[in-house]
């Protein structure tokens, strides 16, 4: 697991989450700790190259009030890779 801060102008700050290699329940533990850390409104970025995650991940979050889900987006269909960008609620 890798955890990246960066800063976008006129965006405030975004981290990145990379759990590739990670399996369900684990994507959604770090996750959630991530989004602990975070302030309202920030954004977090994951990786995930597990397909369970891409539906666990927004449902746990939407039923645990931690982060709006922005977008999912397939990086890349054959080497199954998506990125999650959420909103810290």
């Amino acid at each position: 697991m890798s955890v990246n801060e960066k800063l976008i102008i006129g965006s405030g700050k975004v981290r990145r989450l990379d759990i590739r290699g990670k399996i369900c329940p684990m994507t959604f533990i770090y996750t959630k700790l991530i989004l602990e850390e975070m302030n309202e409104g920030e954004l977090l970025e994951v990786l995930v190259d597990y397909p369970p995650a891409v539906e666990n991940i927004p449902y746990s979050c939407k039923r645990q009030d931690l982060a709006e889900i922005l977008e999912i987006k397939e990086i890349d269909a054959k080497k199954k890779f998506w990125q999650l960008k959420l909103k810290k609620v």
